[in-house]
C-alpha cells in the first residue's frame, strides 16, 4: 500500500513537470535565423491558425507523454488485480483446445484496453473534428475502430500462440525462436501488409487526372520504380490532411496518394512529394529500416527473455500467475515490450529522420524544383495545423521527421552538390 502510495506521488510530479514544460512553450516559436523567412510560420499561417496549431499541438503532447506512463499503469492493474488471471480461468472454462482458449482470452484482454483507451481516443478524435482536421462523423470513426480491433485480435491469436510454443518447446532458448519467427512476420507486415489490410479501411481506385498520373509515371520511369499505375484513396472520409506514398516490394509496389492531396496542393507540389516518397523507394529506407528493426529486435526479445523470468520469478505468485507459460502473464510481456519500445523510440527516430532527409534532397535533385517542396510543406504545416518547430523533448522521442521549419529552412538555402 505504501508503495502504492509512492508511485502515485511519483506520477503527480511527473505530471506536474510535464505540464509546465509544455504549457510554457511560446507560440510559433523558430530559431531566431528562421524569422521572417518562408520556414517562419507566421509567414504562411494566420494568427488564428498559429493560436490553433500551438493549442492542439500542447493538448496532444500532454497526452502523449501522460497517457504512456498510464498505459503501463493498465497492464500492470490487470495483472494485480486478477484480471487476467480471471480471463484466463474464463477461457478455460468456455472452450476446449489451447489455441481457441488464447484467442478468447486475447480478445477479453485487447477488449478490456480497448474500452479503458476509447474515452482519450475518442476525445483526440473530437479534438481533430473542432479544429477541422477530420470531417468523419462517429458512426464511421467508431466502425474503423471495430475494424482496427478485429484485424489486430486477428493478427495477434497466431503471433501469441506461436510465441508460447517457442517457450514450451525450449524454455531457454525461446526468446531466439522468438526472434526467428518474428523475421518473417516484419517482411510481412512491412511490403505485404498495406497491400492486403488497407483496402479493408478505404477505397483504391487509378487516378482519374490523366495529365498529372503521366507526369508521375514519367517520375517513376526516372526512379526506375517497377510500376504502371497511380492510385488515389478515399482518406477525406477519414482526415483532412495530406499524404502520399510508395509501398509494396517489386510486382506489389504501388504509388498511392490521398485524395486530400489532390484536392489541395497544385501538381509541382504534389510532383514534389512524390518525388520525395520515391527517394525511399529508390534509396531503400524502408529495407534498411527493417534491417535495423530486425537487429534491433534481436536484443529486445533478449531483453524481454531475461526481464520476462526475472518478474515471473520473484513477483509471479503476487500477479497471480502460475509460470512463463501462463497466458494469464501475456500483460507482462506487453509491458516490457511497450517499455523497451519507448526507451528505443530516440535511436529509431534518429534513423528515420536521417532518411526523410535523405529523401529531401532526392526530390530536389529529382524535381529540381525546390520552391515546390517549399510551398508544399508550407500547406502541409498549414493544412494539419502542425508544429513546425516540436519542443525538444517532442523530437526526441517522437520526432520521425525533421521538423518542417528545419526541412523548409533546408529547400531553400539548398545548393546543387547537396550543399545548404
Amino acid at each position: 500500500m505504501k508503495r502504492g502510495w509512492i508511485w502515485l506521488v511519483l506520477f503527480i510530479v511527473y505530471c506536474t513537470a510535464v505540464c509546465w514544460y509544455f504549457l510554457q512553450q511560446p507560440v510559433a516559436d523558430v530559431p531566431a535565423s528562421l524569422r521572417g523567412g518562408p520556414a517562419d510560420p507566421s509567414t504562411f499561417m494566420s494568427a488564428e491558425q498559429l493560436q490553433s496549431a500551438h493549442r492542439l499541438a500542447t493538448i496532444e503532447y500532454l497526452s502523449y507523454f501522460i497517457s504512456t506512463p498510464i498505459s503501463w499503469a493498465v497492464l500492470l492493474l490487470i495483472m494485480l488485480l486478477g484480471v487476467s488471471a480471471w480471463f484466463r480461468s474464463r477461457a478455460e472454462a468456455w472452450i476446449r483446445g489451447s489455441f481457441f482458449r488464447l484467442a478468447v482470452y486475447i480478445f477479453l484482454l485487447l477488449l478490456t484496453i480497448e474500452i479503458i483507451e476509447l474515452p482519450l481516443h475518442y476525445y483526440l478524435h473530437q479534438l481533430e473534428r473542432s479544429y477541422g482536421l477530420t470531417s468523419q462523423s462517429l458512426g464511421s470513426w467508431l466502425l474503423d475502430t471495430a475494424k482496427s480491433f478485429g484485424v489486430n485480435w486477428l493478427v495477434s491469436v497466431p503471433v501469441v500462440w506461436l510465441l508460447y510454443l517457442a517457450m514450451r518447446k525450449s524454455p531457454r532458448r525461446w526468446w531466439l525462436l522468438g526472434w526467428a519467427v518474428s523475421i518473417p512476420l516484419t517482411l510481412f507486415f512491412t511490403f505485404i501488409q498495406p497491400v492486403v489490410m488497407e483496402p479493408i479501411f478505404n477505397d483504391f481506385k487509378p487516378l482519374q487526372n490523366e495529365q498529372l498520373k503521366q507526369q508521375i509515371l514519367q517520375l517513376a520511369r526516372q526512379a526506375d520504380i517497377p510500376t504502371d499505375q497511380v492510385y488515389e484513396v478515399d482518406k477525406s472520409k477519414q482526415t483532412n490532411t495530406l499524404n502520399a506514398y510508395v509501398s509494396g516490394i517489386g510486382s506489389s509496389t504501388r504509388i498511392v496518394l490521398w485524395d486530400t492531396t489532390l484536392q489541395k496542393l497544385k501538381p509541382d507540389e504534389i510532383l514534389f512529394i512524390m518525388a520525395h516518397e520515391m527517394g525511399h523507394y529508390v534509396k531503400r529506407h524502408v529495407l534498411w529500416g527493417t534491417l535495423w528493426g530486425i537487429a534491433e529486435s534481436f536484443l529486445g526479445f533478449w531483453l524481454t527473455y531475461r526481464l520476462y523470468g526475472w518478474i515471473s520469478e520473484r513477483w509471479g505468485r503476487r500477479l497471480k500467475v502460475k509460470g512463463m507459460l501462463d497466458i494469464a502473464a501475456l500483460p507482462i510481456l506487453l509491458l516490457l515490450v511497450s517499455i523497451l519500445s519507448f526507451a528505443a523510440s530516440p535511436a529509431d527516430n534518429a534513423i528515420s529522420r536521417m532518411h526523410e532527409h535523405s529523401a529531401d534532397e532526392y526530390a530536389i535533385q529529382l524535381r529540381k524544383d525546390p520552391d515546390a517542396g517549399i510551398r508544399a510543406f508550407q500547406k502541409l504545416a498549414a493544412d494539419s495545423l502542425s508544429d513546425v518547430n516540436p519542443p525538444g523533448l517532442v523530437q526526441f522521442f517522437l520526432g520521425t521527421h525533421p521538423t518542417l521549419a528545419a526541412r523548409i529552412d533546408y529547400f531553400e538555402h539548398y545548393q546543387p552538390g547537396g550543399k545548404s
